[in-house]
C-alpha cells in the first residue's frame, strides 16, 4: 500500500531505475491498449487521467533527485501526451518516431545524477522521501506472563510462565494471540522478500539496465520492423484496386440542331455534339477536356446555361475521336435538364450555342424521357 502511495508523493526523490520502470509500465500499457483507443474514447480518457499524474510526479521526484529546475519535469509528460494522441489518431507510419523519442527521453532522465544530493540518501525501492516503504507492523512479543509488580519490584514468589500457566489462558485470548503472531510472521516474510529484490537491483545496476533495455528493444523491433517489410508487387496492388465502371450510352436521341442526348446506366444525362478538332496535347488523360476535380481545361465547359440564366454544373467533359464532345451531368439534375431542353429556347455549353426548337416532341416519343416530362 505504501509502495502504491509513493507513486503520488510530490516531496520525495526517485532514482533513475525507478523512473525508468515507471515509464516502461506507462508506455507498455499504452501499447497494449493502442488497438482499441481510437474507438473507445472513455478508455483513452481513463488512461490519460491515470498515467499522466503517475508519470509527471515521478518526473518531478527524478528532477528533485538530480537537483535540477522543476519545470524540466514537464518534458516526459509532454512526450507521453504526444505519444498517447499521436499513436492513437495519426495514420502515417512515421508516427512511431514518437515512441523512439519517448525512449530517448526516458533513458536521458534515468541517467540524470547528482552525487552531492544522493550521497547520504537512503533509497527504498528506488524511492527516498517522507514515506517509509520498509515499515512493518510492530512485532508481537512471544507468549510470556507479565508479572505484577509493586513500585517497580516483582512480587515475591514470581516465576516464569509454565505450561500450566499457559493452559490457564482462556481459549479466545489464545486464538487471538496466535492470529497476531501468524500475521506478524507473514508481514516479516513479505518484507524480507522485498528487501532481497531491492538488494538485487541495487547491487546489479548493469543487469537492471540491460534487462530494461532489452525489453525496450523487443518492443521497438515489434513495432518498427513491419514498417520496413516488403510491400506487395504492382500486380497484387492492381488486383485489389476496384475496377472502374464503364459508362454506358443508353436512350440516345438526335436533336434538330445537331446535338444528342443520352443516359448512362445510373440515369446520368450526357449531351454530345461534333465540335472543333482537338489534338492529344490539348486533352488530358482519356480525352479529358474539362474536370471540376482539378479545375483544368476549358472553363466554358463549367456549366450548361439555358435561356433566362438557368445553369447546371457539368461532372466532366471529354473529347473522343478528335472532335466528338461528351458533357456528363449528375443524375440529380437529369429531370430538370430534360424539362429545360423540352421547354427552353436555347442553351450554351463549351462555347457552342444550340437551338431547342422541336426538342419536346422528340423527347416525348421516348418512354424514358417521357417519364421525366410527365412526373
Amino acid at each position: 500500500m505504501l509502495l502504491l502511495k509513493s507513486l503520488f508523493c510530490l516531496k520525495g526523490h526517485d532514482n533513475g531505475r525507478r523512473f525508468l520502470v515507471i515509464s516502461l509500465i506507462v508506455y507498455l500499457l499504452l501499447i497494449l491498449l493502442l488497438p482499441v483507443l481510437a474507438q473507445a474514447g472513455i478508455l483513452l480518457i481513463l488512461l490519460f487521467l491515470t498515467a499522466s499524474p503517475i508519470l509527471s510526479l515521478s518526473a518531478v521526484r527524478r528532477i528533485h533527485d538530480a537537483h535540477l529546475a522543476t519545470p524540466l519535469a514537464a518534458i516526459p509528460l509532454i512526450i507521453y501526451w504526444l505519444n498517447l494522441f499521436g499513436l492513437t489518431y495519426l495514420e502515417h507510419g512515421s508516427k512511431w518516431v514518437l515512441l523512439v523519442l519517448a525512449i530517448v527521453a526516458s533513458l536521458g532522465f534515468a541517467a540524470l545524477n547528482n552525487i552531492r544530493i544522493r550521497k547520504n540518501a537512503n533509497y527504498q525501492f528506488g524511492y527516498n522521501g517522507p514515506l517509509d516503504l520498509t515499515s512493518q507492523p510492530q512485532e508481537v512479543s512471544p507468549l510470556r506472563r507479565v508479572e505484577p509488580t509493586i513500585e517497580g519490584q516483582p512480587l515475591q514468589g514470581s516465576h516464569a510462565q509454565t505450561p500450566l500457566d499457559f493452559e490457564a489462558t482462556p481459549d479466545s485470548d489464545h486464538q487471538e494471540l496466535t492470529a497476531e503472531i501468524t500475521s506478524a510472521r507473514h508481514n516479516q516474510h513479505e518484507h524480507d522478500w522485498l528487501q532481497k529484490v531491492n538488494l538485487l537491483l541495487s547491487s546489479n545496476q548493469k543487469l537492471t539496465y540491460g534487462v530494461i533495455g532489452f525489453l525496450l528493444l523487443l518492443i521497438i523491433s515489434a513495432l518498427v520492423i513491419p514498417l520496413f517489410s516488403s510491400e506487395p508487387d504492382n500486380q497484387q496492388v492492381e488486383e485489389i484496386q476496384p475496377v472502374a465502371e464503364v459508362k454506358q450510352r443508353l436512350n440516345k436521341i438526335e436533336m434538330p440542331d445537331q446535338f444528342f442526348v443520352m443516359l448512362d446506366q445510373n440515369d446520368g444525362l450526357t449531351i454530345a455534339w461534333e465540335g472543333d478538332i482537338k489534338s492529344e496535347s490539348e486533352l488530358g488523360e482519356n480525352g479529358l477536356y474539362w474536370s471540376p476535380a482539378t479545375a483544368e481545361g476549358d472553363k466554358d465547359c463549367v456549366s450548361l446555361e439555358f435561356t433566362l440564366g438557368q445553369k447546371f454544373r457539368s461532372v466532366q467533359v471529354t473529347v473522343k475521336n478528335g472532335g466528338d464532345y461528351y458533357a456528363d451531368f449528375s443524375p440529380v439534375d437529369t429531370k430538370v435538364i430534360v424539362e429545360s431542353i423540352a421547354n427552353k429556347d436555347r442553351f450554351k455549353l463549351c462555347g457552342y450555342e444550340f437551338s431547342l426548337n422541336g426538342t419536346r416532341s422528340l423527347l416525348r416519343k421516348n418512354s424514358k424521357y417521357r417519364e421525366y416530362l410527365t412526373q
